[in-house]
């Protein structure tokens, strides 16, 4: 190819690769919705583990098990082991090394014993 044919095929061809590239730039930095990790459990909250490695433990009946994060003062109202609901955000981190599914607590409401 000679200088001339190639900077006829830039000259031309230039816009539409600026334009694809705008194009795909664009697309890619659109806001994606994610599903929602909100949930409502309902269980016995125990403490698991020795300290200090101790976590706060939600089993529910259908042998499903969360490690709780609350914040200081929800968890001294706490009282366990206690039979409750809590609703906030499902997140998957690790505990002893292992992967285990955590709730990050909003709120949390005592029930009675099934």
């Amino acid at each position: 190819m000679t200088v001339l044919t190639m900077s006829f095929y830039v000259k031309h061809f230039r816009p539409i690769l600026v334009v694809a590239f705008l194009a795909s730039v664009a697309s890619g930095c659109t806001t994606m919705h994610q599903a929602s990790n909100q949930i409502t459990v309902q269980g016995k909250a125990i403490v698991m583990g020795n300290m200090p490695f101790a976590a706060l433990i939600l089993q529910t009946d259908g042998n499903n098990s969360y490690i709780l994060k609350m914040e200081g003062a929800m968890r001294d109202s706490l009282m366990t082991p206690a039979y409750i609901n809590v609703s906030g955000t499902l997140y998957l981190d690790e505990w002893n090394g292992l992967p285990f599914a955590h709730i990050r607590v909003d709120s949390f409401r005592f029930v009675d014993e099934p």
